[in-house]
């Protein structure tokens, strides 16, 4: 699943410097594997000094996964759009830890593999101040005439334990390993309210016939500020996982101080 050692290609990166609202995380991530045996576990550290470098870009991306930029960009007047704004931001910094985690999640997945997200489910959050019920991921890609799914858990921890990982796991693990059939059918109404009849008919179709196990990969993604290789290590899964099984770490060493910064920023307009 993953495209080689490097997070984005050359193209991506060449697309970010003439863009520079648009957020890449191969401009501000390095990737690497630090275990040659594990090769479905990546580990994500920020390059130094490239913080500042997308710290306005990461913003947009966080307004867009919450909010919608072209919502925002509807309202007329800039009071009106702040006020919008921050009563879709959550307040505690747990909630605030999460949505950051799903956020990153995402992009990794849109922009790091063969992988597609359908629609950035946070918008539909009905509390700005809990964190939504269901997968936390779905995400589709074509083989032949078959789709696969990506099933994904996000974990976003200050110090990360082997306890929030296994909860990931078991998360995974639920309804035989496949897609919450509620998380589908909430996926498939989205779609259609936006008029991508094409792909909810996709996810209809998910939920008619359910994927076999050969189509279906699970990822687990930790956002932390501790090091969590030796932790995710100990679920790299075996012959007798039922999915395979991918474990990326994300690494901010100031993780609730980056993180309450963000959505401060962006509140404060």
């Amino acid at each position: 699943m993953e495209r080689g050692h490097s997070i984005v290609s050359t193209g991506q990166r060449k697309k970010s410097s003439k863009k520079g609202t648009q957020f890449i995380l191969g401009d501000w991530m390095d990737a690497s594997r630090p275990d040659p045996a594990a090769e479905n576990l990546v580990l994500l550290q920020e390059r130094n000094g490239s913080r500042g470098l997308i710290e306005a870009a990461f913003r947009e991306t966080v307004k867009d996964h919450l909010a919608g930029l072209s919502i925002i960009h509807r309202i007329s007047g800039y009071k009106k759009s702040l006020a919008y704004i921050r009563n879709k931001m959550p307040r505690p910094i747990r909630v605030r830890s999460g949505d950051c985690g799903e956020i990153l999640a995402t992009e990794y997945i849109e922009q790091c593999t063969r992988y597609h997200v359908p629609i950035k489910r946070l918008r539909w959050k009905d509390d700005r101040d809990t964190t939504m019920r269901g997968d936390d991921v779905i995400a589709l890609r074509k083989a032949k005439t078959r789709w696969h799914v990506l099933k994904t858990e996000s974990k976003s921890r200050e110090v990360l334990t082997p306890a929030v990982i296994l909860k990931a796991i078991d998360g995974l693990d639920r309804n035989a390993g496949r897609p919450n059939p509620s998380s589908l059918a909430f996926i498939s109404a989205r779609l259609r309210e936006l008029n991508h009849d094409d792909e909810a008919d996709v996810f209809d179709e998910l939920q008619a016939q359910t994927p076999r196990l050969g189509e279906i990969e699970h990822m687990v993604f930790t956002l932390s500020g501790n090091n969590p290789t030796a932790q995710l290590k100990l679920h790299m899964g075996n012959a007798s996982t039922l999915c395979r099984r991918h474990l990326i770490g994300c690494v901010i060493v100031d993780h609730q101080d980056f993180i309450n910064a963000l959505f401060d920023r962006i509140c404060a307009g």
